[in-house]
């Protein structure tokens, strides 16, 4: 009997709570500005583009909060080099880009539409 409740003890003050632990290691509170937008067209009511940057295990990861169709992205770092481009792709609510090794801060994000030209710039504060 002491021993199955020794164990109970156990799971409940050890095992449970570092199986809750978060397993996302944060490096550095990235954040997110959007420099420039130009609007192509005239619309009734205007548009709004938003997106977040978050750093998870030495990658970034940006996720965007609009939606657009027909986009090209193109993430280039502080030397200038391109590190991710993807071209006619539909930008939905929720969707990420992800950059590897996130060392080169800033990075600028450019947004190409039929509807919308946007450019964001992704900076990084050391904890």
């Amino acid at each position: 009997m002491k021993t199955k409740l020794l164990f109970i003890l156990l799971l409940v003050l050890f095992i449970i709570p570092m199986n809750a632990m978060p397993y996302k290691k944060h490096r550095h509170q990235v954040n997110a500005k959007i420099i420039h937008s130009h609007s192509k067209s005239i619309f009734r009511s205007p548009l709004f583009f938003n997106l977040t940057a978050d750093e998870i295990d030495d990658n970034l990861t940006i996720t965007f909060q609009s939606a657009l169709e027909e986009a090209d992205i193109t993430v280039t770092d502080k030397d200038g080099n391109v590190v991710v481009s993807e071209f006619k792709t539909s930008i939905y609510e929720g969707k990420t880009v992800s950059v590897p090794n996130s060392d080169s801060y800033p990075y600028l994000v450019e947004i190409t539409s039929p509807r919308l030209d946007i450019e964001a710039e992704i900076t990084s504060e050391d904890y």
